[in-house]
């Protein structure tokens, strides 16, 4: 009777479990998919992109919870109820360690819906086509087709657009594994930099955070290198038709 006694206390103590609090702001859109990425920024971070607060959320633990759990399975709960509500990313705006009072990580977070349009090009493959074939002899080196080694796997279509003032030339999404990213959206601005080779402009990460970045175009290697900075780390493209540029 002792052990099932003993037992039936160490259920009840492990029976408590993750809380979730959720204060309205703004209506809610429509759910997402449960692939739907949903980006997370810091308090101190500025967001990349216009946005309403739809509404806040606190996730922690009852006291009777005696098993510490992970900051990422946090993460995970708030991801779910932002995607159940139609939301964008979170703003994280308070975490707090386990400690005595909590055997779990304790999050507060704001629910946000981007409210701009991300600029985007629609264009067929045959307008594709018809670009390329057209303006072969004055095509710069950088424009065609590329296939990114960035953990999306992007595809881009790196054309002529000087509607931005300050920019050249547009790369635009062909494909990519990133459902939140779509056929035809901005991926990079480009323009020529101060010598052959080199180009200069903005790099758009899968959270749309913008990245000041030098772009260097190889050639002979039949592909371009986009230098993230403050980091060793390079976006690699290369040239999806396998063709050789002109230089």
């Amino acid at each position: 009777m002792k052990n099932a006694a003993f037992v039936l206390m160490s259920l009840l103590l492990l029976a408590g479990c993750t809380t979730v609090k959720y204060e309205p702001k703004a209506d809610a859109g429509p759910a997402k998919s449960p692939d739907q990425p949903v980006y997370v920024y810091s308090e101190i971070m500025k967001i990349p992109r216009p946005y309403e607060v739809l509404g806040k959320i606190r996730v922690g633990d009852t006291p009777l919870t005696v098993m510490g759990g992970s900051l990422e399975g946090v993460l995970e709960t708030l991801r779910k109820k932002a995607r159940q509500k139609g939301a964008d990313a979170l703003q994280l705006t308070s975490v707090e360690q386990p400690g005595f009072t909590s055997a779990n990580y304790r999050v507060e977070a704001n629910l946000l819906r981007f409210t701009d349009v991300w600029e985007s090009v629609s264009i067929s493959e045959d307008e594709l086509v018809a670009y390329f074939g057209t303006n072969t002899s004055t095509l710069d080196p950088i424009e065609g087709v590329w296939a990114g080694n960035d953990p999306a796997q992007s595809r881009i279509v790196v054309m002529k657009n000087n509607v931005k003032p300050g920019r050249e030339f547009i790369a635009v999404v062909v494909s990519t594994r990133n459902p939140s990213w779509r056929k035809g959206d901005k991926k990079l601005d480009i323009v020529r930099g101060e010598r052959q080779g080199v180009y200069r402009g903005s790099y758009y990460m899968d959270d749309y955070q913008e990245k000041r970045v030098a772009i260097t175009l190889r050639v002979a290697e039949n592909r371009f290198l986009v230098h993230l900075p403050g980091s060793t780390a390079q976006v690699v493209f290369t040239k999806a038709d396998g063709k050789k540029q002109s230089s």
